[in-house]
Formats: C-alpha cells, sequence, structure tokens
C-alpha cells in the first residue's frame, strides 16, 4: 500500500464540504484529523508525559466558567443553564472529581455594559469577576463560550485569572476553541505572556478528567487526545480523535452547581415565551451529518448518536421531581432524525403531562401526520421550522439543506388544524443570492401560516463552511467574523447593498408580524398573554423589530 500524500491526509469525507472548502482553511485541518471526518486517520501516538508544575497530590482546586456575553441592541435575554458545562461537572462527579461552575451571565443578569454603539456585555462586570477569583483558591480555571462574539469577553476574564493569581493555570474548550485552537491560543496573549495555557478540544466530558488527574501529578500529556497548548514557547495542537458514543453512559447535567432558581425567575428560556414557569432544556441527541453551509456545529459533531428512550424520559421525570418542571424545550439539532426513536420518545412522553417546544427547529423532511399526531398528544404546543429560505434554488445551491418546499404548506396546515403555534426562521443574504430570490422567498412564506418568525442576515460564523470561503477569498477577515448580529449586515456577504438588504428584511418583518395579529389574534394572544407587560424589559436596550411589533399589535388584545 503506498503512503498517502499531504493532499489526501487533508481530505474529509463530505463530499461536497470537502470540494468547497480552501484547501489550506483550519475547518479542514479539523475536519481531516477526527475519525469521524477524516478519509485518512491519523495514528494514535504514544502517552509522553511531562512536568509542569510541583506535584498536588490531589485532584487541582476546579472552575468551570460562561464570561458574559455579547449581545447586540434589542436582543433578548435569553439565560438557559450551561449545558455542556453542567455535563462536564457530572461525568467528573461521576469519576469522584468535584468541580464548580460560574455562569457569568445569570449573576449578572440585570447588568449590561455598553461597549460600543448598539453593543452590549450581559453578564457579571470584570470588577465583581476579580473579586470572586479572589475570594476562591482554584489552581485551574476552564472557560468555554456559546457564541464566537463572546471570544473578547472569554480572553478578558481568563487575563483577569492570570493578573489575580498568576500561578492559576488557564484552560478553554468549545466549538471554536477546538476547531481554531492554534489561533485560539496565539491571540490569548499580553505583554508577550500567554494567559490561556491550554486548550481540550471536543467534549470535555472524555478529555478533563485525564487531564486534572494528570495535573495532580504535576504533569500533562503533551500528546493526549485533543489537547493544544504552549509547549517550549510554541503552540502545538494534537488531532482529536475519540468521541463520546454512549450517550447513556453520561450522567444527567449537575445542575446543583448552577443557581436554577435564578434561571426560573427569570423565565427567558431558549424559547423566549413559554408557557411554563420552570422551563427545562435538554438534549437527547448529539450531532448532525446535514452539513448546511452556514452551520457550524455540524462540523464540531458531525455524527449523529443518540440517547435511549428510557435516559430520556428518566431524565424529564428527574426535573419534575427535583425542580418542578413544568416545561421543557428540547434544543436537539435533530429530534425526529431517527423517527422510529422519535415515535416511541412521544409516546412514553405523552404520561409525563408536560407541554414541550422545539426552539432549535425541526427538520420538516423528517415530519408526516402520524409522527406529529404523537408529537402534539405527548404536549407540543409549539414547533420550529427551519425553512431558512422560501426559494428552492437558494436551498439547493446556497444553503445545501433539504428542504421539500412543496411539503410544507399540507404539513403546516395539518399542525395549524391541531392548534400547534407554529414558529419560522429564515436566513437571506447568503453569498450569490439576488434580491429576486429573496423576494421570491419572502412571497412563499407570506402565504403560510406562521405564527411568529425570525430573519436572520447571513453571517459567516466561524467553524462554517460558509466562513472558511469568505475568509479564503477576502469577503471578510477572522476578526470581523466575531462581531456578528444576524439581525444587521455588518458583514455583508452578498452584492446586494447593507442597508437595501435590511430595508428587506425589516419590510418584510413589520408586514408580516401584522398579517399573522390580523390572521389570528386568538393564537397570538395564546402566545404572549403572559410576556407582553415584560416585552421591553427582556430586551436589551430598546426593543427589537420584531418585540417591538409585539408590543405594539399586543397592547391591543384584550388582556
Amino acid at each position: 500500500m503506498t503512503e498517502p500524500n499531504a493532499d489526501q491526509d487533508l481530505r474529509v469525507r463530505q463530499n461536497k464540504l470537502d470540494d468547497h472548502l480552501p484547501q489550506d482553511s483550519p475547518l479542514r485541518l479539523y475536519l481531516a484529523e477526527k475519525d469521524e471526518t477524516a478519509r485518512v486517520r491519523k495514528p494514535r501516538p504514544d502517552t509522553r508525559l511531562i512536568d509542569v508544575r510541583e506535584p498536588l497530590g490531589r485532584t487541582p482546586r476546579t472552575l468551570l466558567v460562561l464570561p458574559p456575553m455579547c449581545v447586540y441592541e434589542g436582543a433578548v435575554k435569553r439565560v438557559v443553564p450551561p449545558l455542556g458545562l453542567c455535563y462536564i461537572a457530572g461525568a467528573l462527579e461521576q469519576e469522584g472529581i468535584d468541580i464548580s461552575i460560574l455562569d457569568c451571565i445569570v449573576e449578572g443578569i440585570d447588568e449590561e455594559t455598553p461597549v460600543a454603539e448598539g453593543v452590549w456585555n450581559l453578564g457579571m462586570s470584570e470588577e465583581r469577576f476579580r473579586a470572586y477569583i479572589a475570594e476562591n483558591d482554584f489552581e485551574v480555571v476552564g472557560f468555554t463560550m456559546i457564541y464566537s462574539s463572546d471570544l473578547q469577553n472569554l480572553y478578558r476574564y481568563a487575563q483577569i485569572v492570570k493578573e489575580v493569581r498568576p500561578q492559576t493555570m488557564v484552560i478553554a474548550g468549545g466549538l471554536h476553541a477546538s476547531i481554531y485552537a492554534r489561533r485560539f491560543l496565539q491571540d490569548a496573549v499580553a505583554d508577550g505572556t500567554p494567559f490561556i495555557d491550554y486548550v481540550l478540544r471536543g467534549e470535555g466530558e472524555i478529555r478533563l478528567g485525564d487531564f486534572l488527574r494528570n495535573l495532580a501529578d504535576g504533569k500533562i500529556d503533551i500528546s493526549a487526545d485533543g489537547l493544544a497548548g504552549w509547549h517550549q514557547g510554541k503552540v502545538f495542537a494534537n488531532p482529536q480523535f475519540a468521541r463520546v458514543t454512549d450517550l447513556d453512559a453520561l450522567p444527567f447535567p449537575a445542575y446543583h452547581k448552577v443557581p436554577m432558581e435564578r434561571y426560573f425567575a427569570h423565565n427567558v428560556p431558549f424559547s423566549p415565551y413559554p408557557r411554563g414557569k420552570r422551563v427545562m432544556q435538554l438534549y437527547t441527541s448529539r450531532g448532525c451529518p446535514v452539513g448546511c453551509t452556514f452551520c457550524a456545529s455540524t462540523n464540531f459533531s458531525k455524527r449523529y448518536i443518540a440517547r435511549s428512550v428510557d435516559s430520556v424520559i428518566a431524565e424529564i421525570q428527574y426535573y419534575k421531581d427535583a425542580f418542578g418542571v413544568d416545561e421543557v424545550q428540547f434544543a436537539d439539532d435533530n429530534l425526529t432524525f431517527d423517527r422510529k426513536r422519535a415515535t416511541e420518545l412521544f409516546e412514553r412522553m405523552t404520561a409525563l403531562q408536560l407541554p414541550w417546544c422545539t426552539p432549535n427547529g425541526i427538520m420538516v423532511n423528517t415530519l408526516s401526520a402520524p409522527l406529529v399526531d404523537r408529537m402534539v398528544a405527548s404536549g407540543l404546543y409549539q414547533i420550529t421550522l427551519s425553512l431558512d429560505s422560501g426559494s428552492a434554488e437558494t436551498l439547493k445551491e446556497q444553503h445545501r439543506k433539504p428542504v421539500d418546499l412543496t411539503k410544507v404548506p399540507d404539513l403546516m396546515a395539518y399542525l395549524d388544524n391541531l392548534g400547534v403555534l407554529m414558529h419560522g426562521t429564515l436566513v437571506v443574504g447568503m453569498p450569490g443570492e439576488t434580491e429576486a430570490q429573496i423576494e421570491e422567498g419572502f412571497e412563499y412564506v407570506e402565504q403560510l401560516p406562521f405564527h411568529s418568525i425570525n430573519v436572520f442576515i447571513a453571517q459567516a460564523i466561524p467553524g462554517s463552511e460558509l466562513f472558511e470561503r469568505a475568509v479564503s477569498n477576502g469577503t471578510i477577515t477572522y476578526q470581523g467574523a466575531l462581531h456578528i448580529d444576524t439581525a444587521r449586515s455588518t458583514l455583508r456577504l452578498t452584492s446586494i447593498e447593507a442597508a437595501r438588504l435590511e430595508e428587506l428584511v425589516e419590510d418584510f418583518l413589520t408586514r408580516y408580524n401584522r398579517s399573522i395579529y390580523e390572521r389570528d389574534p386568538v393564537a397570538w394572544e395564546r402566545k404572549y398573554r403572559e410576556h407582553k407587560e415584560r416585552m421591553a424589559r427582556i430586551c436589551v436596550g430598546s426593543a427589537s423589530a420584531i418585540t417591538a411589533t409585539i408590543i405594539d399589535v399586543g397592547g391591543r388584545v384584550p388582556g
């Protein structure tokens, strides 16, 4: 057998992605080094332990941090427990390792700090965080973030840790740090000194425990799966091999590590207008093999794996018993991807008698009348249909998303007859998309009975194919893409002028939101009854165009 050449080594399994990714892109390198996406598997290196500090003789005291969130004018202050950090804490607890979690967002939910025109930081102030680190003697502090736009907050708070406690080891994880590990570390330097020591790429549940046990002996495995960091003044980034394959083996998220009552009191979860007062989100699966061009999470976790129905039902029942939860929101990318499993799940959920919704969206092509019947019988009150475009050409050429638009009207009519609220999402302004295609998509959607809708202006999200191509062809820069506002054309990817694109979206939203109310004021009231008085209060700065319309129209609805 001949030895593969460098080009073969950097090929990825998904053909269209392989064809469209720039050859020298960091995303291509990341995917080509992961077993689930690489065409040529890399050999596993042997363990190589090096001394990095004096042995502790015990597991280091460890804190995991979600830094403040960068938000834009009008954004709804969605606040949910940090699911990823709570999963890691639960997994380590199972291994006998106790760690702490600090969610700076919920700890500072009323702290809005302006950082630029129309841009705010939401969460615990630098001064309060500095005091917290000074008061607590943590030997390892780990950071993650939900969105790449929060990177500067992560960097600043990591810097504060080093300023207050220079000997503390600072680590990071999550999608952005995993895919762009080299750049992430090289940018985390102040006055010639790194303020982030290591990155654990991929799922922390299967990596952090070994890292901390080695550190207890004063060592680091410099060849560890997925480890990136500084060694002898240079950055290294090891391939990411292992992945969680048995989700049932993971314990439930360690929500006892975070102040759950604060989340319940704020009550603006993933889907911000819930039916319940004590709402919990949960995942029943990981991974998405679809590969939409604008999506980053599909590249972080490509292969679809699912929990057993028994495990999901047990988790929901636990939340009812332990926290008095009265609604669940599924955060899956692909809740109904496996229709047989989904059918069983919804049949079993019926006995739990909880309302539920799907704020992260449902793949339209997976739905059928029998499956919808079971969903509604089990408590579905709102479904998010991720059309992304009403233009078949745009879906095929720009999004590469499998949505059969010919089936959508009948599906929505069926849902409407069952009394299900329908939320829609669209993405406009993709490279090569014309104003005529956008208008065509809007005209299609205006014939559909959505009860609410979001229109996002396409942004090149780090970790997506769209981002890699836009950086490669000079449309945007890496740094520029860290400032993402999906309500504005801040990173224009289309030839349509920014002001015109924003005008198209605003006109459509105003027109369509008013038509929603006029078409079905009873459904409007059902969705927003409990939330009209707090609409402006739960937004950062002034209310967004969507929320402002709700306030205006809702004000005329009888209370």
